[in-house]
Formats: C-alpha cells, sequence, structure tokens
C-alpha cells in the first residue's frame, strides 16, 4: 500500500451493482503501484472531517471516486486542504472528467499515475468556495462588475458565473486559471425582434470580473456547485491558483481570452 495516497468513495457505491467496476478499478491501482486506504462515506462521519484525518496522517494524494457530485459536495473546503486531489469516475457523462482530460474507469487510473498536477482558480461567492459554476436559474437579479456597472437579464433570464462549467451543466468556455470568473447572462428572445408565433432563441452576454456582487431586491437561490445557497446579496471574487488537481491535460490551458463586450440584450446600469 502507498502510504502517500487514499481514495474516498462516494455513498452510492455501496449499490452492488458498482462492486465488479470497483474491483476492477482497485486492481488497476495496485497494478500501477498507487494503492493506499479506502475510506467510504458515510451520513454518521462528516468529509471535511475525514480529509483531515487523512492530511493529519501525512497523505499527500486524495482521490475521489465518483461522479461530479462527488468532487462538487467538497469544494466548499477543499482549497483550504493542503494536499493534491483527484478524481476517477465510475460512470460516463461526467462533464468534470471531461474538461480536465480524464477517462472513465478503469483508463483514468493511467491519468492518475502519470500525476500530471496543476494548479486551478477557485470562485468565492461570500465565504463559500465554488469550482465550476454559481448558477441562478431564472431571476430579475443583477451582478455588479468591480463597482463600474451592473448587468442583468433584459427581459428576465438565467444568471451563471462560471470558473470552469457552463451554463445548465453545458461544457463552457470559462478559463480556470486566468484568475477571472465569467458572467453569463442568458434570456430568450424573439428572432427577429418580431412576431409574438415566432420561436424564441436564448441570446448570452460575457462579461469577465475578479470581484463583485450578486444583487437583488429579494431573497434568491443560487445553485453554486450543485448546492443550494439563499439570500439578497452575495460578493464574488476569485481566489486564483487556489487548488491542486491532477489532470490529463498535456499541453495546458488555452491563453486566457480577452474580455467581450457586453450585447445590448443584457441590461447595463452605469454604478
Amino acid at each position: 500500500m502507498n502510504p502517500a495516497f487514499a481514495y474516498i468513495y462516494d455513498e452510492f457505491l455501496a449499490d452492488r451493482r458498482f462492486e465488479r467496476d470497483l474491483a476492477f478499478l482497485e486492481t488497476e491501482v495496485a497494478r500501477r503501484g498507487i494503492e493506499g486506504r479506502i475510506v467510504r462515506l458515510a451520513m454518521f462521519r462528516q468529509p471535511k472531517d475525514i480529509i483531515r484525518d487523512l492530511v493529519n496522517a501525512n497523505v499527500k494524494n486524495i482521490i475521489f471516486v465518483g461522479n461530479d457530485l462527488t468532487l462538487e459536495k467538497m469544494m466548499w473546503f477543499l482549497p483550504d486542504v493542503d494536499a493534491t486531489f483527484g478524481f476517477l469516475p465510475v460512470m460516463p457523462g461526467s462533464m468534470i472528467a471531461g474538461m480536465l482530460d480524464i477517462p472513465n474507469g478503469a483508463e483514468a487510473v493511467n491519468t492518475l499515475a502519470a500525476r500530471l498536477i496543476e494548479w486551478f482558480d477557485v470562485g468565492k461567492i461570500n465565504e463559500r468556495y465554488f469550482f465550476t459554476e454559481a448558477v441562478l436559474p431564472n431571476t430579475q437579479a443583477s451582478v455588479d462588475v468591480e463597482g463600474q456597472y451592473r448587468i442583468s437579464p433584459a427581459h428576465g433570464g438565467a444568471i451563471a458565473i462560471r470558473n470552469l462549467a457552463g451554463i445548465s451543466g453545458q461544457p463552457g468556455a470559462a478559463h480556470p486559471q486566468d484568475g477571472r470568473l465569467e458572467i453569463v447572462i442568458q434570456t430568450k428572445v424573439r428572432e427577429n425582434g418580431m412576431k409574438f408565433w415566432q420561436k424564441s432563441v436564448l441570446s448570452e452576454s460575457h462579461v469577465f470580473l475578479t470581484h463583485g456582487a450578486i444583487q437583488s431586491e429579494k431573497s434568491v437561490e443560487v445553485i453554486v456547485d450543485g448546492q443550494p445557497l439563499h439570500g439578497a446579496h452575495f460578493s464574488l471574487s476569485i481566489v486564483p491558483h487556489k487548488i491542486r488537481l491532477i489532470t490529463g491535460k498535456q499541453k495546458g490551458w488555452e491563453p486566457p481570452r480577452e474580455k467581450k463586450e457586453v450585447v445590448p440584450l443584457a441590461r447595463v446600469t452605469i454604478s
């Protein structure tokens, strides 16, 4: 057993239908010499306590085994943990694994064994970290952009504050190492802005910020890394190079993009 590694299995993996997949993963991990302590999440013990104990035991690499939610529900505290984190998805369709270039199942062990480590930014909403995105699915709220202006959906719509992912679970272009958050304002408009029977299409506006705030006249729900958060005012910020992840990316991320202009279909108010 390699004392530098530990594997945290999500609760849903206790289902017998995953036994064969897990046995295969464990065989591959042992074959590559990176087998380690296995810890299974359970309702009676907090994940933060489990990870703290592993770090205190000098575990350097903590690997999450499960799905996107397995990683997302830990992200509110992981960036403050002095360890390198990895991810072994057990089912296809993982958005996070796709963006980190991690294959599914046993093939992911090769990525893990290669141990290509990169630092990633994390976002903060109030004092809560997030890795993928914070989303207001249907809202009249606005986003204050660095105290310069506020932007909101012109006719109501969705707001996403992205570090890595895309709105509504779609892969996005947000750059997780450029020291900025991408704000996406998404609203429905009629094609050509004409007849009422014409189809509605989605329009998006994009801006970038390092700090700002979500502002609303009434309490709203913000989905942060898949977890709900309620309130009427939320501070926003980016913490550059805050978390270490094992990734399959061999050529690094694309260079940071320039700021996009705000298109007219978003409502802009000068602060």
